[in-house]
């Protein structure tokens, strides 16, 4: 049987004593299946089994249910009477939606962040990318996407809004849905360069020098996406057209719960 991608590698489980029901128990819900997604373990369309949620996140059934209708308003997942929950697919319009709504709040939050920015926030920034680029020269790369997304969040915290921090959040969780890559898909996009320019910008007080660069940064980004999507659809067909089963979830533990 194929490992639960709702467990880490470092096989950590909830702690001894952790709350069964409430909201904490249902934030470790939204938890294990954020990191899931970010850490591409999970494909867009995958049933999720409420066996696997509840070992993961030591949640009873009324808290995985909670959590799921969470992450549904959040659009990271589907229910449906018919199919129960399973991780939402984004198509290209919904995709093009999620970058034209970062953009409108991220340049928002860039343009207020140059022109109130202390030395220890830009300390925080240049301190931030240069980690993110050791990650990418190590070779870390699910270190180096969480720290390339944790960036634009960065910004926005320093900004002071943690209302547009909260949003820009969500849209950042959905990003994954939009290009199917696996954990071991080398990434030919690396954004470290156009961050330290939109840091440089910042410093220089140039809060429209810096929403420019952001945008060039998330449109070559959303390109990037798109292709990864279209190389997916062209390798699924593919595989169907020579009769492989292909599919994100199957067998019988694929067939419960959530209905």
């Amino acid at each position: 049987m194929a490992p639960s991608p709702f467990h880490p590698a470092n096989g950590v489980r909830p702690p001894a004593g952790a709350a069964m029901s409430g909201p904490e128990a249902e934030q470790r819900v939204v938890q294990v299946i954020v990191e899931a997604i970010l850490g591409h373990r999970i494909a867009p369309g995958t049933r999720l089994i409420e066996r696997e949620l509840g070992i993961a996140s030591g949640a009873s059934r009324s808290a995985i249910r909670n959590g799921l209708v969470h992450l549904a308003h959040a659009g990271l997942v589907e229910l449906s009477p018919n199919k129960g929950a399973t991780i939402a697919m984004c198509s290209p319009d919904e995709a093009r939606q999620i970058f034209d709504a970062r953009i409108v709040i991220e340049n928002s939050t860039v343009r207020t962040l140059a022109g109130m920015v202390t030395q220890d926030g830009l300390a925080r920034l240049r301190a931030f990318v240069g980690d993110e680029r050791k990650a990418y020269e190590d070779g870390r790369m699910e270190d180096a996407r969480h720290l390339s997304r944790r960036f634009h969040l960065l910004m926005a915290e320093l900004a002071g809004n943690d209302v547009l921090t909260s949003v820009i959040r969500d849209l950042i969780n959905r990003q994954p849905l939009l290009s199917w890559s696996r954990p071991d898909t080398k990434r030919r996009f690396c954004g470290n360069h156009a961050h330290a320019e939109i840091v440089a910008a910042i410093a220089a007080g140039d809060g429209e020098d810096a929403a420019r660069l952001n945008t060039e940064h998330l449109r070559a980004l959303e390109r990037e996406l798109g292709a990864d999507r279209k190389a997916a659809m062209r390798g699924l067909e593919e595989a169907q057209e020579a009769g492989s089963e292909t599919g994100p979830a199957g067998g019988e533990d694929a067939r419960q719960d959530f209905d």
